[in-house]
């Protein structure tokens, strides 16, 4: 029996059965979100069914490949058009718009509520070029102080291009050809990239990690690398008003590992980082000041190049041009200005994301802050009583359906801004897919995604529990060539934008708790031709979690064999369903309390089925859908020994992180992706023999597992134990 496709879960899902879908009753567009307005009181409501996000797209599949068809065949004489409009502009400078200084916020109304920040308006061009002049930095930046000469003429070109070239934010974006990228992009066509680095990190820390770097098979893109700092301001190549800022809130030291983490950062490499800890923050202020210097870069630069236009432009006015000056070809943009998407699971993660910019940015005035604050921020947290890491990550706002347009200019931060006309957009992945898949628009809306040159995902394994389905929906539409220009200047484009080239350069940053599958495969999806560096926290027998337990309770590991990871669920079932299952109560010393706990939703509702259908087991179930009374019920009955078996889902356990009472015997059915509730599964067991319900040389935990669960083993046993597991003759290990 398929299972059903898996739903978002949130706090109130358990609290109410869903209701039926009732047409033209109301909307049914948008998922339940509670209110963080301020009201005279709390208002709730019910949650609704999460809307169906399939649809057949064939005739949107045509529409597209329709839309770029056209685009193609006409990009030369549409930028030939772009090009006549120019020269007949005005070359006199618009007069910049007064500002207000005093920060003010737009009114909250319900669908902003509701949807938290998406908005399409764009600004006029007048405007646009007065953000562009209010966010000039008075600085005098080297790399980018590259004025014509009083002709007009591109002469100091040669005598800096060695700077720019030492600039990675330059080598990476500015001065690769598209036919670099073209010879690159074929040669790396079903060629797995090869490993050219392996190397420890703070090898003497606490929690060392190993990083392994791999490149494209003709090598980088570029050869330009960054310094090997050791402190903040050993950066060279951050612009001076992000390094004052940082230095203004925190020390200029850095430990080993934040500068190695850094310094890739700026190579604009792919990055696949597990912060190991809830804890650690350090890494956000680091990529968060790498958005704020690849940002002010990118408008450093059109700024720079404005200038330079019109200086030729003058020129060419006034008759002061020398023999053989040519027009500036200038190519520093994409099709739209986002330049940045960050996702993360919920509000609160997207205030405390937001908070820390902020910080970093050290603006004069915040527009729309008050409400920001209204929208994201809750207080509140659960009770003590929870474990640490679960108040952490459930406190505030657990609101899943949010995004946010984020505009920088010189003195001002503008929350809220337009998505077209934002600099960095914030977003859940289902705020956004909604956004981007929405079947009750007449047309969709992916155009400010076209020119996403750095994509962060944050709090990944948030994320995996909520539903990872809706992160490959955004990767669909990333850097995909927009079905309008926005009125974008196709002069200033970068080729490589126009040839549908963007994914080659687009760097992806993924940040986790702990590494899984997905966390992966985001890596090994990218085509980033900077190359990729994956990082491994090495844990050790002193630092793995099963040292951690203090309990002698028996610890067995039992391996299957698996042909390959494709296959490795089915086979997982079906060693299952033939050895284990028959002779599950005849392993225990007990007639009761045997807890099944199984990760994936998918393999819980193929084990229910076929225990229903084909044993004679007295079981409960309990999953993320059940009902409060349904789950109540069969903890009791668990409890009180009148039922013998209880099947428990991973993403149960990670939303609510129950203790259950009664379990004398443990079988798990695949090795959890988080090590912490190995630990709690086996503190089950122990609360049992405390009680003396059970006897610690009668009670065990077993695991089920396969070669290919290498990676979330090693978090249990350590690094030392995992290869000798996988590989060694033996299939049956016990440990104490």
């Amino acid at each position: 029996m398929a299972p059903p496709k898996r739903k978002n879960f949130s706090e109130k899902s358990l609290k109410h059965e869903a209701k039926k879908h009732r047409p033209n009753h109301g909307r049914q567009q948008l998922r339940h979100v509670t209110r963080t307005a301020r009201r005279d009181r709390p208002v709730e409501t019910e949650p609704a069914d999460e809307p169906s996000l399939l649809e057949d797209e064939t005739n949107e599949g045509q529409s597209e490949s329709y839309s770029l068809k056209k685009f193609q065949d006409g990009k030369a004489y549409d930028a030939l058009l772009t090009l006549l409009k120019a020269e007949q502009k005005m070359t006199e400078k618009p007069q910049k718009h007064a500002e207000t200084l005093e920060s003010h916020d737009d009114p909250v109304s319900d669908d902003e509520d509701a949807i938290a920040g998406a908005k399409f308006a764009e600004s006029s061009d007048e405007d646009a070029e007065s953000d562009f002049a209010e966010f000039s930095d008075a600085e005098n930046d080297a790399n980018l102080d590259l004025e014509a000469g009083e002709d007009g003429s591109l002469g100091a070109h040669n005598k800096t291009s060695e700077k720019l070239a030492q600039d990675p934010f330059e080598a990476h974006f500015n001065l690769v050809s598209d036919e670099k990228i073209e010879q690159e992009s074929k040669a790396m066509q079903g060629v797995r990239w090869p490993v050219v680095e392996k190397r420890p990190v703070d090898p003497l820390a606490h929690l060392a990690y190993l990083a392994t770097v791999q490149m494209p098979p003709q090598g980088p893109i570029s050869n330009c690398t960054v310094e090997n700092a050791t402190n903040f301001s050993g950066f060279s190549t951050v612009k001076s008003r992000v390094r004052s800022e940082y230095l203004a809130k925190y020390p200029d030291t850095m430990k080993p590992l934040d500068a190695t983490l850094f310094r890739e950062m700026l190579e604009y490499k792919d990055i696949s980082f597990p912060y190991q800890n809830y804890k650690n923050h350090s890494y956000q202020k680091l990529y968060l000041t790498h958005v704020l210097n690849h940002t002010y870069k990118t408008r450093d630069r059109i700024i720079k190049n404005n200038e330079k236009i019109r200086a030729y432009t003058d020129a060419l006015k006034n008759g002061t041009l020398k023999p053989g000056a040519v027009e500036p070809e200038l190519r520093d943009q994409g099709f739209t200005r986002p330049k940045v998407l960050i996702l993360l699971p919920t509000r609160n993660a997207a205030y405390e994301v937001v908070e820390q910019l902020i910080k970093l940015l050290g603006s004069e005035q915040q527009e729309n802050r008050k409400k920001f604050k209204l929208q994201f921020y809750l207080e509140g947290a659960p009770p003590e009583t929870k474990p640490a890491d679960f108040r952490h990550m459930f406190k505030g706002n657990l609101s899943d359906f949010f995004s946010l347009g984020v505009k920088f200019t010189r003195k001002t931060v503008k929350l809220y801004s337009s998505f077209f006309n934002s600099d960095v957009l914030i977003a859940s992945p289902i705020g956004l897919s909604m956004i981007l898949e929405d079947p009750k628009q007449a047309k969709r809306e992916y155009d400010f995604l076209s020119s996403i040159e750095i994509l962060i995902v944050d709090h990944a394994n948030q994320i995996e529990m909520q539903n990872w389905d809706h992160v490959g929906t955004v990767f669909k539409y990333l850097n995909k060539i927009p079905k309008n220009f926005h009125g974008a200047d196709f002069s200033r484009i970068r080729m490589w934008s126009i040839n549908d080239q963007a994914r080659y350069l687009r760097q992806t940053m993924v940040f986790s708790e702990f590494v899984t599958p997905n966390v992966n495969n985001v890596l090994s999806r990218s085509l980033n031709l900077a190359g990729r560096v994956r990082y491994r926290s090495e844990i050790t027998l002193k630092t793995c979690i099963m040292n951690s337990v203090g309990l002698k309770i028996k610890q067995i590991f039992q391996r299957f064999d698996s042909p390959d990871p494709q296959t490795n669920h089915e086979a997982r079932y079906k060693f299952f369903v033939n050895t284990v299952l028959p002779s599950l109560l005849k392993q225990s010393s007990y007639e009761d309390g045997f807890l099944i706990y199984i990760p994936s939703y998918f393999d819980y509702v193929r084990v229910k089925a076929y225990m229903k259908a084909h044993t004679k087991y007295y079981f409960a179930s309990i999953d993320e859908y059940a009902s409060k009374p349904k789950v109540s019920r069969a903890r009791h009955n668990f409890a009180a020994g009148k039922i013998k078996i209880l099947l428990y889902t991973e993403r149960m356990h990670h939303f609510r992180r129950y203790e259950l009472a009664g379990v004398k015997n443990v079988l798990i059915y695949e090795p959890p992706a988080n090590p912490l509730f190995y630990k709690e599964l086996l503190r089950f067991v122990g609360k049992s023999i405390y009680n003396e319900q059970a006897d610690v040389d009668l009670s065990f935990v077993k695991t089920l597992y396969s070669k290919w669960d290498a990676t979330a083993l090693e978090r249990i046993v350590g690094n030392e134990r995992a290869p000798v597991l996988c590989n060694a003759v033996n299939e049956l290990y016990e440990f104490r």
